[in-house]
């Protein structure tokens, strides 16, 4: 952290010497905001200077969610999607950053997403989100409503925000690590290679081992056939704690529904993906094209879309964002591409990134009424 505060002092100083420039107190609470989600809950000088949020739960017919209500009047509402994560809208470093976005004058709506507990995003969630904006909407119909998802979650949040009702409602979209296409991700997260945007030319990095099997575990779910859906969960968390475990018994018993999985995230050969895809069991490929938004049009939006991508995302390319920022044709765009933070890991903040940080929480910051 001691390093987080010098940085934090450089930043202030610069601002010091813009006071009678732009929008200063924009600036000064991007420096503390992005200093404040580093810290991901520890105490900062954020807390100390902005009143805590206030916290309730918040139902309607077919859903339920976790409201944080600035402790002042609220400046803009913004539904905030939970990432697959065992504690779903529960981890702590999801509240951590709705109490730091509160803090800034957001009104955020973190939804229960069930399946996400369970490691894996259904095209379900698109609905549920989508559900979740209108509720927000309702409660503050006055307020630029936006949404913000993390990572894969980014699926589910821009689905919902072309909706037909929603589109013409939604004044930003906060996507981070997200992608466009889900067969290119699987490619990159199986064999390592991507192609960003206006360059021909294939580029090639080792995969994150915790991607493949995270893949394997998610889709197991999806198979009819439940003896093969256990023994994909045997041979993910097995490969997940040691990657050269011997799974051999496993294979062996494995159906069809099964190995067509396996062939798929075993796979290194980036030519092989489609092929693969287009093997797996229908209901796998149901919700992998369900969530896969090179299938929805992004035209749609007409807000301010603000894509934060890591240049070393290990998880899912920066490609994808500039793939993003193109199909959303009729948005307004802000692209930042962030180096050294992996894959939205926010406390690795140091002076080679922080402007492109502070920039991207400014774009957020000035979406507020």
């Amino acid at each position: 952290m001691s390093f987080l505060r010098r940085t934090l002092l450089v930043l202030l100083a610069a601002l010091l010497l813009l006071v009678f420039f732009g929008r200063p107190m924009v600036w000064a609470e991007a420096t503390l905001l992005m200093w404040d989600v580093a810290a991901g809950g520890a105490r900062t000088w954020w807390q100390d200077m902005t009143a805590p949020p206030l916290e309730s739960a918040m139902r309607w017919e077919d859903g339920e969610g976790d409201l944080y209500l600035p402790a002042s009047q609220a400046r803009a509402a913004m539904v905030l999607v939970p990432g697959a994560a065992v504690l779903g809208r529960d981890e702590p470093q999801l509240q951590a950053f709705a109490r730091s976005l509160a803090r800034a004058g957001f009104a955020v709506l973190v939804p229960e997403l069930p399946e996400v507990r369970r490691l894996v995003l259904s095209r379900a969630d698109g609905d549920r989100v989508a559900r979740a904006l209108r509720q927000l909407n309702g409660r503050f119909p006055d307020l630029p409503l936006g949404v913000a998802a993390i990572s894969y979650a980014a699926a589910p949040a821009l689905i919902a925000a072309i909706e037909d009702d929603l589109a013409p409602k939604i004044a930003f979209v906060l996507a981070i690590g997200g992608y466009r296409d889900a067969y290119s991700t699987i490619r990159f997260v199986t064999t390592g290679a991507f192609r960003p945007r206006g360059d021909s030319r294939e580029f090639r990095v080792e995969p994150d081992a915790y991607g493949r099997w995270a893949i394997l575990r998610a889709n197991a779910s999806r198979l009819d056939d439940r003896r093969d859906a256990h023994l994909l969960e045997e041979i993910a968390q097995l490969r997940a704690r040691d990657r050269n475990a011997d799974i051999s018994r496993q294979v062996a018993m494995l159906g069809s529904q099964g190995r067509a999985v396996l062939a798929l995230v075993d796979n290194r050969d980036p030519d092989a993906v489609d092929r693969l895809i287009a093997a797996l069991p229908e209901s796998v490929r149901r919700e992998i094209d369900g969530l896969n938004l090179a299938f929805h049009d992004l035209s749609k939006l007409r807000g301010h879309l603000i894509l934060v991508h890591g240049r070393g995302d290990p998880m899912v390319p920066y490609s994808e964002s500039q793939d993003l920022a193109v199909a959303a044709s009729r948005a307004r765009v802000s692209l930042f591409l962030v180096d050294d933070i992996g894959h939205v890991q926010f406390h690795e903040v140091s002076l080679a990134n922080a402007w492109t940080m502070w920039k991207a929480i400014v774009a957020l910051l000035e979406e507020r009424r």
